[in-house]
């Protein structure tokens, strides 16, 4: 069954021609509004958004809202944990697929121990049905996560005009990567695309990581278990076979599992906190909510843009806050930027 979501919103928007005129300073703030039940807020328009730069006022060059284009990377993990989700991964995908308009562009692309680019973006979704049909699970080890987020955002994003979007679905263990968190999070500061990141469960230590409310990934405390009364021994004979020695116990893999998963999920939620993205924790079997979640939130999403003064001047970090003239809002936008240098 196809999925739809019909929106008939007209944009309201800067002729492309003029916004390709701008200078490299114009940036572009990527806003969602809600209520505090996080019911989407339609219908608002550009004198209801005051955008501030390091505390100063802006003026707001570009707005556009619901019916902009979109341009979405779906970029998918095929490392070896995959190996027995990845049909139900690319089944999901294909409904993500099938949640886009005509008017948006889609790029598909996997990574494993390197970055596979399988369509450019195309509209067709027969095309790209097809492409994820031929997707596998990768024979030797590496996940280069943060190097695909890398060359996707600079390389694929960087001449591509509206908004941009990357859909990342990945257990978040990078193996490989020639780029650091760190430094990928400093990049994304320069970039004006929304990462959307889906942590799937692998591993025994996926099930005990929980994210706290000021958001601080961590480790779930579990009560001790209650001590069983021993059994009774049976009379017989008995064989001694020694264990092996040298190898970690089962507690310990699964210590080092549960850590692994802290530092993975804290990993996914930089990138989308640092682009004003979301981020999701799902088992295989509810990915496709989640994809629908994601599709419907980018059909509600505004965007502004305005031109810094300071931005081609130097490599600072500058602050964004947006705010709508609007009671009781939740205001979810791009907080931070950092011009491009050439």
């Amino acid at each position: 069954m196809v999925l739809t979501l019909p929106f008939k919103v007209h944009a309201q928007t800067t002729e492309p021609e003029k916004i390709k005129k701008t200078n490299k300073t114009l940036v572009s703030v990527p806003v969602t509004v809600s209520d505090r039940e996080g019911r989407y807020i339609p219908g608002l328009k550009k004198e209801d958004f005051t955008v501030y730069q390091d505390g100063i006022k802006q003026n707001i060059a570009f707005f556009a809202k619901y019916d902009e284009p979109l341009n979405i990377a779906l970029l998918l993990d095929t490392s070896v944990s995959t190996k027995d989700t990845l049909e139900k991964i690319k089944d999901a995908a294909k409904d993500f697929v099938e949640l886009l308009n005509p008017i948006d562009q889609c790029l598909l692309a996997t990574f494993d121990s390197q970055v596979n680019i399988l369509n450019p973006f195309t509209s067709n979704q027969q095309i790209l049905k097809n492409s994820l049909d031929k997707i596998q699970t990768a024979q030797q080890e590496g996940t280069v996560m943060h190097r695909a987020v890398e060359q996707i955002t600079q390389k694929f994003f960087n001449n591509v005009q509206g908004r941009k979007v990357i859909v990342l679905l990945s257990d978040g263990k990078d193996f490989g990567s020639s780029v650091t968190k760190d430094a990928l999070l400093s990049q994304l500061e320069e970039s004006d695309v929304l990462i959307y990141t889906v942590f799937y469960k692998t591993g025994a230590g996926s099930n005990k990581v929980i994210i706290d409310s000021d958001g601080t990934v961590k480790e779930k405390k579990e009560s001790k278990p209650q001590k069983k009364k021993p059994k009774k021994k049976k009379k017989g004979y008995s064989v001694f076979i020694p264990a092996q020695t040298g190898l970690p116990s089962q507690e310990a893999i699964e210590f080092l599992e549960r850590n692994a998963d802290v530092e993975a999920i804290d990993s996914l939620k930089g990138m989308s906190d640092t682009t004003a993205g979301r981020f999701y924790i799902s088992d295989t079997p509810k990915l496709r909510e989640i994809f629908k979640k994601i599709a419907g939130e980018l059909r509600q999403q505004y965007r502004l843009g305005f031109h810094s003064k300071d931005a081609a001047t130097d490599s600072a970090v500058h602050d964004i806050i947006v705010k709508v003239d609007r009671p009781d809002v939740v205001v979810r936008a791009r907080g931070k930027f950092r011009a491009k240098q050439s």
